[in-house]
Order: C-alpha cells, then sequence, then structure tokens
C-alpha cells in the first residue's frame, strides 16, 4: 500500500531546515517568541503551523488504522491552537486591539495541553503482558522522583518564592501539565508502542524532554532574576523541529491493521525518560555544588535512589528478556521434537507398508521367472522388476531404522570392539586424501551395541565426514564415558542423566550451516547439494541410537568443520 510519506516529504525538509535556523538564530540576535520580538512571534506561529498541517493531514488519510488517525488529529489539532495563539500574539504586538478576558492565557494553555494529552492517549499501543506492571511501576517512579526533585529545588531560589502569586499558580499549572506530559510518555514507552509507531513515539518523547526541559529553564531564568532567554528560544524551535519529525513518523509506513507481535521494544529494557530524569537531576546536582547551594543533600540522596531504581529497572528487564528468550527456545525444541517423533513414526509406517507390497511384487516376481525361459524378451523385464523391488525394499530397511521402531538385535558387544571391528573398512573408506586418528582407551566404550548397528552407524557417519572433507582434511574417531549430570542440551532424543559411552566422529570439513543443524536428523533433509546430498544418512543413526535409549549430539562450525557425538547407555 503506497504510503503518503513521499508527499509530506516536500513539506518536512525545507520545514526542518527552517527550524533549525531559528534554533540557532536566538544566539546571534535578539530573536525569539519569549522576548516579544514581533519576527519571533511570528516564526512561532508559522513552525507550529507546518507539523500542525502534517498531522491533520493524516488523520484524514484513509490508509492510516482508525487510532492512529485520532491520534494525529489530536496532536495536530493542539499544535494549530499553538499556532493561532501566537498568531493573536503576533497582531497584538502590531497593536491590534483585542478584548481583556481575564485567565485566557491560562486557560488556553490547558486546553492545548489537554487536546495534545488526548493524543497520546489514543496512541495505539501493544496488549499488556502479565507480571510487567513493576517496570511500569519504576519508571513512573524514576520519572515522579526526579521532577518532584527538580520543581522543589527550583522553587526555593529567590525569584520564584518573591514572585507574585499569579505568575506562581500560573508556574504550577505548567509544572502540572509538564508532568502530566511525562507521565503519558513514560507508560506508553514502557508498555510498547506498534512497530510501525515507534520512530514516532521516539520523537514525541524527545519533545516532552526538550518541553520539560523548557519549563526547567524557564523556571530558572525567573527564579535567578536572569534576563538571558536565549536558551529558551531556542528551545522552543527545538521542540517544533521534533514535531516536524514526529508528524513524520506517523504517517511512514503506518498503514495497516493494530497486529500483536512477540517482538520486545528496545524501549522496554532501556526507556530514555526515566534516564533522561536521572540526567537532569544530576546535571542540577552539579549546578547547586559549583553555587555551593544548600540544595546538594536532598538532590544528592535523591539521584542516589533514582539511579537505583534505575539499575534494577535494568537488570530485571534484561533477566525478563532472557527468560523469554529461554522460554522460546524451550518451546522451539518442543516443537521440533514433537515434529521429529510424528516424523519418525511416518517413516516407520511407510516401511511397512513398502514391505508388505515388495513382499508381493518379489513373490509374483519370482513365480513368473519359474515360467518365463531365460532367453525370452519378458526375462529381462522380469530382472529390472525383481532389482527394483530388492532396492525398494533396501530403502524401506533404511527407513525403519530411521524411524527407531525396530528391536535392538540381541548379540551385543562392548562400543569399543564393534568400533575395533570398523577400523580397516573405514580406513579403506576414507582413502589417501584424509588423515584418519583414532583415540580409542582401553576403560572407555562399555556400552553394548549390536555389531550390525554399529557398522551402520559407522557408515553414515564416515560417509559424511569423508563428503565434508572431499577435497582432503581430517576425521577424528574418538570414544570416552560422560556421567555429567545434566547432560548437554541439544541431544536428540534427550536421554536420562547416568553413564554413558560416547562415540565421537569429528571432521575438518565445510560444516552445517547453523539454520540447517535442527533439521539434519530429519529423514530425506540434506544440507549438501542434491546431487550429493541422500538425505538418510543421520536420521538413520539418530534411529538406531534411540532404539537403545541414547541420543545424538551434533555440534558445527560452518566451515570448520563437524562432530557428531553418539551417546549409548553404559553398563557397570
Amino acid at each position: 500500500m503506497q504510503s503518503a510519506y513521499p508527499i509530506r516529504k516536500a513539506w518536512l525538509i525545507p520545514a526542518a531546515i527552517v527550524s533549525a535556523g531559528l534554533a540557532c538564530l536566538p544566539w546571534f540576535m535578539r530573536f525569539g517568541p519569549v522576548n516579544g520580538v514581533k519576527g519571533g512571534i511570528a516564526a512561532a506561529a508559522l513552525v507550529a503551523l507546518v507539523p500542525a498541517y502534517l498531522f491533520l493531514k493524516a488523520a484524514f488519510d484513509e490508509d492510516l488504522e482508525h487510532r492512529i488517525r485520532q491520534a494525529a488529529g489530536l496532536i495536530g489539532t493542539s499544535l494549530a491552537l499553538v499556532s493561532v495563539g501566537n498568531f493573536v500574539r503576533f497582531l497584538d504586538a502590531l497593536g491590534v486591539p483585542f478584548p481583556e478576558v481575564p485567565g485566557i492565557d491560562l486557560a488556553s494553555n490547558v486546553v492545548i495541553w489537554m487536546v495534545g494529552l488526548a493524543g497520546l492517549i489514543r496512541i495505539p499501543l501493544l496488549p499488556v503482558n502479565r507480571g510487567t506492571m513493576w517496570r511500569v511501576c519504576t519508571d513512573v517512579a524514576i520519572a515522579g522522583l526526579g521532577m518532584t526533585l527538580v520543581i522543589s529545588v527550583l522553587w526555593m531560589l529567590p525569584g520564584l518564592r518573591n514572585a507574585p502569586a499569579e505568575l506562581r499558580s500560573e508556574v504550577m499549572v505548567f509544572n502540572v501539565m509538564a508532568c502530566g506530559n511525562l507521565l503519558a510518555l513514560t507508560l506508553i514507552t514502557v508498555r510498547g508502542p506498534l512497530p510501525q509507531l515507534r520512530t514516532a513515539i521516539r520523537w514525541l518523547s524527545v519533545i516532552t524532554v526538550i518541553d520539560t526541559l523548557y519549563l526547567v529553564v524557564f523556571q530558572y531564568v525567573v527564579g535567578t532574576r536572569s534576563n538571558d532567554v536565549r536558551f529558551i528560544n531556542t528551545l522552543f524551535f527545538a521542540e517544533y523541529l521534533a514535531y516536524l519529525f514526529a508528524a513524520a513518523g506517523f504517517a511512514k509506513d503506518s498503514a495497516g491493521k493494530i497486529e500483536s507481535i512477540d517482538a520486545k521494544p528496545l524501549l522496554w529494557v532501556v526507556n530514555p525518560l526515566p534516564i533522561c530524569a536521572v540526567l537532569g537531576v544530576g546535571i542540577l546536582l552539579i549546578i547547586s555544588a559549583l553555587g555551593n547551594s544548600y540544595a546538594v543533600v536532598p538532590l544528592s540522596v535523591g539521584v542516589v535512589a533514582m539511579s537505583v531504581l534505575l539499575l534494577a529497572r535494568m537488570i530485571l528487564s534484561n533477566l525478563e528478556i532472557l527468560r523469554a528468550a529461554n522460554d522460546k527456545s524451550e518451546r522451539e525444541s518442543r516443537v521440533q521434537a514433537e515434529k521429529l517423533a510424528l516424523t519418525r513414526r511416518l517413516s516407520g509406517g511407510i516401511a511397512h507398508i513398502i514391505n508388505n507390497m515388495m513382499t508381493v511384487v518379489h513373490g509374483h516376481a519370482e513365480l513368473l521367472r519359474t515360467e518365463t525361459p531365460p532367453e525370452s524378451l519378458g526375462a529381462n523385464s522380469l530382472e529390472a522388476i525383481t532389482s527394483s523391488a530388492y532396492r525398494v525394499s533396501a530403502l524401506a530397511g533404511r527407513l525403519e531404522l530411521a524411524s527407531g521402531t525396530r528391536g535392538a538385535e540381541e548379540n551385543r558387544t562392548r562400543l569399543v570392539e564393534a568400533v575395533l571391528l570398523q577400523r580397516d573398512y573405514v580406513n579403506r573408506m576414507v582413502g589417501q586424501k584424509r588423515e584418519v586418528e583414532w583415540d580409542l582407551t582401553g576403560d572407555a566404550g562399555n556400552a553394548l551395541i549390536a555389531p550390525s548397528d554399529m557398522e551402520t552407524i559407522m557408515r553414515e557417519l564416515i560417509t559424511n565426514a569423508g563428503e565434508a572433507t572431499f577435497h582432503g582434511g581430517k576425521i577424528t574417531i574418538r570414544i570416552r564415558e560422560d556421567a555429567r549430570s545434566p547432560l548437554p542440551t541439544g541431544i536428540s532424543p534427550m536421554p536420562a542423566d547416568g553413564l554413558y559411552s560416547v562415540l565421537e566422529v569429528a571432521d575438518t570439513g565445510r560444516g552445517i550451516p547453523d539454520s540447517e543443524l535442527p533439521h539434519v536428523i530429519e529423514p530425506f533433509y540434506t544440507s549438501r547439494p542434491q546431487p550429493e546430498g541422500r538425505g538418510l544418512g543421520l536420521s538413520i543413526v539418530h534411529g538406531i541410537v534411540a532404539s537403545y535409549g541414547g541420543g545424538l549430539l551434533i555440534d558445527t562450525v560452518p566451515g570448520a568443520g563437524s562432530r557428531v557425538r553418539v551417546y549409548l547407555p553404559a553398563v557397570a
């Protein structure tokens, strides 16, 4: 769906350049809305009007979800009211007469704030997860404590203590509005906005920080009876520069309906607003310390308390994400195990059906061969039928091995002795290109296994290792005992804890990609190119090992080799 963002881009770039220039201008000349300069007031009306237009345009974009359009419309309305208010101030500065209404400025500011706050509340968020209230409470506590400390210290300044009651009331209302915005943005960021709105939320968070800083600096200027308002004017234009990017964020890639997602945004771990609160109090502490202010003690205690809360919040958030990652890994392992068990049952059933059908084919083919002269034309056809039937029966036997459903043979021998029986065969199979290292100790390998099963296991593992080291390399065959509890994770199927004899076959070949590793024991799955891979080797080994109550563990480093470990229950 085509986004309306490219159209808005024509407004965004020049408006951003103008706003950035206006933000720098107060440092070079007397300019800005706080000074009461006519040009500064007119510029304030214009910089608020452009993002207001972008927000309101987004509110009528049918491609956006309903609540996104509502939020954009309310925020755009509040900005439009700000622009109208500055335009009225501009006309008043030009001498246009207006009737004086007591308290109209304060009332209009409260209305503008309430409309903007309603826009924040209408922003659609992710569903609330159980057990996340601690995160919300911690962030709100940090932000609230920081604002309380800053406002308390500022109100100790002589200028605010001795200010007229009307000014003190107006400043207090502004503090309440700033706290409301900060609280709303904190709740939004900690709960998590929709993925398509995260860019807009980041810029709205920047706006909240700038707005709070604007109020703090304004109170500091009043409290210290300073006439330097350059920084205040800069913050004013910087705030509306951020509004431009927030408006673009509402339109960019926001089309579509609200959907819940499992991915946790970074803001859940590191919420920038509490961090800014800690930094703000810390800066105020440094300023107070340099000025030998008596506010150093409460600020120091507050910084320590906020830092402890912030550290605890980040630690608990990381633990929560680690726990979620472990839960996801366990779910994926369980699904993979269930999938593999189903595949094994299916392989066993198919092998049983194939064997029954091939028995009929074999029988009828043999009967026809006894009645068909060897020199006749039909003799060659019967020979082809019989040969194909035998190959299909062999494939069914391999599928039966892969399913792990057939019973293990009774004539068993020690693992180390069964492997030694395959030594000459292995040396002949690998040829001269590869080096084979044997590490077989006499006191290891006490598990019992049928020699025919070990022959099949060695044939499949050595074939895989030989194909991986086609151009040369090293194959290591090792036997050891493992009595660790718990056993290493990743063994399939996961056997019970106990004493196991472990057969390792490692190679220095090309390895297996991490994305393919969970599937290599599935029947007919191969990580090699189709002409090379057969797709039954490791699944056969897995089935045989499973029939003995053991497990299979595969380690690999793509480009550096693989190691297959066969775990078989050892006997005393």
